[in-house]
């Protein structure tokens, strides 16, 4: 916990650095360059990667500290998709995407179309024939005409052993 929260503090100071106009861009360099080396442990990967970045730049000459407008971009359209929060009581909006009804309209979304619909799953045809073979075998065990009930036994097995080849 001690190195993570040092690390948070580096950071910031880091950032700050960054922000300040009097600061020489090779104290900034510097800073960020300890900061990947000795500090990143722990942290977060957009922490890390803002860092990497913040180097690159550095090294290239750029020496203008990063923009900080929050109101454009990608994270202003969130922003405005989350709906107003009115009761303090209540659980905060959900924010997350809308998950699939059912298992067939999640298959549908990930399967590739094809072009008479979508792609057919991988085993498939293989499993609708092992199921199909299943099917007859109990067939020829049950009811009146039954020809040999020692024969049904093995319907469950080699129905198992059917899917098994499917998916191999």
């Amino acid at each position: 916990m001690q190195s993570i929260y040092e690390g948070d503090v580096r950071f910031e100071h880091c950032y700050r650095l960054d922000l300040d106009r009097e600061t020489a861009p090779s104290h900034r360099h510097a800073c960020w360059q300890q900061w990947v080396e000795m500090y990143s442990y722990g942290q977060t990967r957009d922490k890390i990667e803002y860092a990497k970045r913040r180097l690159r730049y550095l090294e290239a000459g750029e020496t203008s500290p990063p923009e900080l407008n929050l109101a454009s971009g990608s994270q202003a359209a969130v922003g405005a998709s989350i709906p107003a929060h009115t009761d303090v009581h209540a659980p905060p909006p959900s924010v997350a995407p809308r998950e699939p009804a059912n298992a067939s309209e999640s298959a549908a979304a990930l399967a590739p179309a094809g072009p008479t619909g979508p792609a057919p799953l991988p085993g498939q045809q293989c499993a609708a024939d092992c199921a199909s073979g299943f099917r007859d075998c109990l067939v020829l065990c049950a009811g009146p005409s039954a020809q040999d009930p020692a024969r049904c036994v093995g319907c469950n097995q080699d129905y198992g052993l059917c899917m098994q080849r499917c998916y191999q």
